[in-house]
């Protein structure tokens, strides 16, 4: 039967023996059904046009709209379904596949994961990238906004203004952030993730201003001092990587990383070698410990149950360079602001004003020295000469630390 359904009706339906259809006169299709226990819902029944009959629930049928649908919405909703039929369409099914099809869509946090795997992989083209859980977190920071979203649909515009945001401030940063992201995107169009790249076409950030920050005799001091008296409170771990990295030069992501296994004797002298692994040239780099820088080392490698020397507070996992950052950005330093890269910058700059060639500081931090063959020379002839001169440079500089401290 069909009556001009109204709130005060629908509430007045009474349960049957069996259940029973009160149709609704003013919107085709529409059905109030009523259960034995008294429950009502909403149903529509419709022909597709030169097709199946088309019957479906709408779910609960509340005239307060406060548990279900109400009169209203129940109509709206049966008006698009007949609609859809009558041009041969099953709205109900049209929207079930689309849903289905949306729960399988690769998100940007799927790709960014996929993305990263692939790159930390050491059976990768060329090998792991050392850099690749950096480039994981910083692709976090880009698209923090669009984590949740499709990856299809992420615009050249959500990263942009992302960017934009962040280039106001810090330029270097944005444009890293678009080079990983650009890299990401190529990534899964070729690996079909994604059909096209959102990120092609967008301007460089450029490099910002190039950094030349060296700390002063007087800066060194009040900064290791500071570091002594405990750094306001810093992870003790993360003090410790700070003095090695004033003493070594090296990156900081480099002595944070410090495992027992890397250190080793050689008669009297003490050494450390940086693995390829973990080299940003993709080479072993051995350095001699000498000074404090060796004092240090010792007192940590005592304990022989040690693997990575420097850990997080909660012992989970060896410190990254992030970890020193963030210890470094919420205090309150003893000078003006400086970065963990400024002290490796530092200590090339005393070298050098020390009368050490550039040639010996770049194999002290690392760096390759002159041409192809001055290179040639170093790995087969000079080697051990080598060793010698990095170990009186770092002797020089460790000589300098104590002069500055007693001053």
């Amino acid at each position: 039967m069909k009556k001009p359904l109204t709130s005060l009706l629908i509430t007045n339906l009474k349960p049957a023996e069996i259940p029973y259809y009160v149709g609704d006169a003013k919107q085709d299709g529409l059905r109030v059904r009523v259960a034995q226990d008294g429950g009502r819902t909403w149903n529509v029944t419709v022909r597709i046009k030169r097709g199946k009959i088309l019957s479906t629930s709408l779910g609960t049928c509340d005239p307060e709209g406060k548990n279900g649908l109400d009169l209203a919405n129940a109509r709206e909703r049966a008006a698009d379904i007949v609609k859809a039929a009558r041009l041969g369409i099953d709205l109900i099914a049209t929207e079930r596949l689309k849903r289905e099809a949306q729960e399988k869509l690769v998100t940007t946090a799927d790709l960014i994961a996929v993305y990263s795997r692939d790159i930390a992989s050491p059976n990768r083209r060329g090998g792991a990238l050392r850099t690749a859980k950096e480039i994981e977190r910083r692709l976090g920071r880009a698209m923090a906004n669009s984590l949740a979203k499709p990856v299809h649909v992420v615009s050249r515009r959500d990263i942009a203004e992302h960017l934009d945001a962040v280039s106001a401030k810090y330029p270097r940063e944005a444009e890293k952030r678009r080079q990983v992201v650009d890299a990401m995107f190529k990534w899964g169009v070729a690996k079909g993730y994604v059909t096209a790249n959102p990120a092609a076409g967008l301007p460089s950030y450029g490099n910002g201003a190039l950094r030349d920050r060296t700390l002063s005799r007087d800066e060194l001091k009040k900064l290791w001092l500071w570091l002594e008296d405990g750094a306001a409170n810093m992870p003790p771990d993360a003090v410790v990587v700070l003095k090695l990295q004033i003493l070594l030069g090296a990156r900081v992501g480099e002595v944070a990383g410090i495992k027992a296994s890397e250190i080793w004797h050689e008669g009297e002298q003490l050494f450390w070698t940086l693995p390829a692994g973990r080299s940003k040239n993709k080479k072993a780099h051995t350095r001699p410990l000498v000074g404090r820088a060796r004092s240090i080392v010792e007192d940590l490698i005592a304990d022989e149950s040690k693997g990575a020397f420097f850990q997080t507070v909660d012992k989970s996992r060896a410190l990254r360079s992030d970890d020193i950052g963030l210890a470094l950005n919420h205090r309150e330093r003893p000078i003006e602001h400086f970065t963990t890269h400024d002290l490796r910058r530092t200590f090339v700059s005393g070298l050098d004003e020390l009368g050490v060639t550039l040639e010996t500081i770049a194999a002290a931090i690392g760096h390759q020295r002159g041409g192809n063959t001055t290179r040639t020379l170093v790995k087969h002839y000079s080697r051990p000469n080598l060793d010698i001169r990095i170990r009186d440079a770092l002797m020089v500089w460790d000589s300098h630390i104590t002069k500055i401290l007693h001053s």
